[in-house]
């Protein structure tokens, strides 16, 4: 799952449960730590949330599905292609719309980064000032995404142009997600607890 859905999968716990679950991928890029046990806690719900994605066996087909050089960066696709479908769909998932309840979850993740000393803050405010979570529900959006994932490295540079994968396949990617996503909240819903033997 790609960055709205790891904030979505948040509701209902703590801005620092929340800030470790949406940012938990960036630590190493940032050379960062868990700045607080809430963090730490959101990292290791983060991690779950893609271990039992990446051990669906129907997200595992769809994966395998991608013709090449797609399949090798099949993970990364289904994931930027999950944010596309709950963007347009976020309606069917919760009554805030969809950039109150993005604005308002970065300003409490925000505000609980302010007072610990961590190299995320930065990365939260661009998150907000450039909209990167409501903007990949059109082929634009996606493009941009795919963008921004190919500016890491020179390997990444391969998913410049991917969104017309994600089109293509729109159909099954879209029943796919719809299949996934509803198990995916059902399993890591507000009363689950991400424990220390958590993935």
């Amino acid at each position: 799952m790609n960055l709205l859905a790891h904030l979505h999968l948040s509701d209902g716990h703590s801005a620092g449960v929340a800030a470790g679950n949406l940012l938990a991928d960036f630590l190493r890029r940032f050379g960062a730590a868990a700045p607080d046990p809430e963090f730490a806690a959101g990292v290791r719900l983060h991690r779950a949330i893609d271990a039992f994605a990446d051990a669906d066996p129907a997200l595992r087909a769809v994966r395998a599905g991608f013709d090449p050089p797609w399949r090798r960066w099949g993970g990364i696709l289904l994931d930027v292609a999950g944010d596309f479908f709950l963007t347009r769909d976020w309606p069917r998932y919760s009554a805030v719309p969809l950039r109150d309840h993005v604005a308002g979850r970065l300003a409490e993740i925000q505000r609980h980064l302010q007072a610990r000393p961590t190299p995320l803050r930065p990365l939260v405010e661009r998150l907000r000032a450039e909209e990167w979570l409501t903007s990949y529900g059109t082929p634009a959006g996606l493009a941009l995404a795919f963008e921004r994932v190919a500016r890491r490295s020179p390997r990444a540079a391969v998913l410049r142009g991917a969104e017309r994968e994600i089109l293509r396949r729109q159909d099954e990617l879209q029943a796919a997600f719809d299949d996934f996503y509803p198990r995916l909240r059902a399993r890591f819903g507000a009363d689950y607890f991400p424990s220390a033997s958590s993935p």
